[in-house]
């Protein structure tokens, strides 16, 4: 889901090293996992379905496309930490460190997703598939998010989304560090993110 940011033009990070290779938008590098219009071009916010499912079934970085390493990371909400699930493939570490500055939503840029549904935007383009696909983000308030370190994780079809998504069990969790500061906290301390293992859904 595309966002909408109070701040249209934060300071633009360098892109490491890891993804020299990646196409840029607006002198960002573009995750791999990232989908095109039907004219080639990228788009924030929407998702190569293939893509991301061979990043999941393969173990590959949603960020540069190539092999994970035995410490893994990923971009969960608050929600996602509480039930052990990842809706987006893990990441390296270097490619983690820059995707949390890069991206206004995981940087903290943004108050809330915009009001208008992203599926509407990119089916006018031709894209059928997206970060949203219940289509439920629209308008509503940005919740924090986590970096997660983890030792590997289990793929299961989601119920909800229908996608493919990754469980973490609570034995392969490494490390959890809040990133952003998101403003609608007003920049107070946010309160730790317990993880209750009986809100998370049961792989099939």
């Amino acid at each position: 889901m595309e966002p909408h940011s109070n701040n249209p033009s934060p300071a633009i990070p360098d892109i490491p090293l890891q993804l020299a290779g990646q196409p840029t938008i607006g002198g960002l590098a573009a995750p791999w996992t990232t989908g095109r219009t039907p004219d080639g071009r990228y788009r924030f916010g929407a998702v190569d379905l293939d893509r991301h499912n061979r990043a999941m079934n393969e173990k590959l970085c949603q960020t540069c496309g190539t092999t994970l390493d035995t410490r893994l990371v990923f971009a969960m909400r608050d929600s996602d930490l509480r039930s052990l699930t990842s809706h987006e493939p893990a990441m390296h570490p270097v490619c983690a460190a820059y995707a949390a500055t890069a991206c206004p939503m995981l940087a903290g840029r943004m108050i809330h997703y915009r009001a208008t549904s992203l599926a509407g935007q990119l089916a006018d383009l031709g894209v059928s598939s997206h970060g949203d696909p219940t289509d439920t983000r629209a308008g509503s308030a940005a919740e924090p998010w986590q970096l997660v370190w983890a030792s590997g994780y289990r793929v299961y079809t989601h119920p909800r989304t229908k996608l493919l998504a990754a469980m973490v069990l609570p034995e392969q969790i490494l490390r959890v560090r809040r990133i952003g500061d998101n403003p609608r906290q007003g920049g107070e301390q946010r309160p730790d993110c317990s993880i209750d293992p009986s809100e998370s859904e049961t792989p099939r």
